[in-house]
């Protein structure tokens, strides 16, 4: 399982992106990690402290994507080209280290 942080990682510092997300011309899915600081169970969004240090809220497309998530808990997830959540993983450590 440790092998998968270090893949995580470079996929998160290795990618280009633009604002926070992947860019490119073709529908494409972004790999992003961090830590969940606020779950909105009625509003489908979840806030997340990215590795740099800035906060962002971010809807899910399904609300079965936020079960079994804690605030604290350490994540890498998916984003659509909507910028919307698809994807949640729990990571055993912090992403940023």
């Amino acid at each position: 399982m440790g092998l998968h942080i270090p893949a995580i990682l470079l996929l998160l510092l290795g990618s280009p992106v633009g604002s926070g997300f992947a860019a490119g011309q073709t529908a494409e899915v972004a790999l992003l990690g961090g830590t969940i600081l606020s779950i909105d169970q009625d509003a489908l969004t979840l806030t997340i402290r990215m590795p740099s240090g800035e906060s962002q809220i971010l809807p899910v497309i399904n609300r079965r994507l936020l079960q079994g998530l804690s605030i604290g808990e350490h994540v890498s997830f998916e984003l659509d080209e909507a910028h919307r959540l698809i994807k949640i993983t729990k990571l055993p450590v912090d992403p940023a280290n």
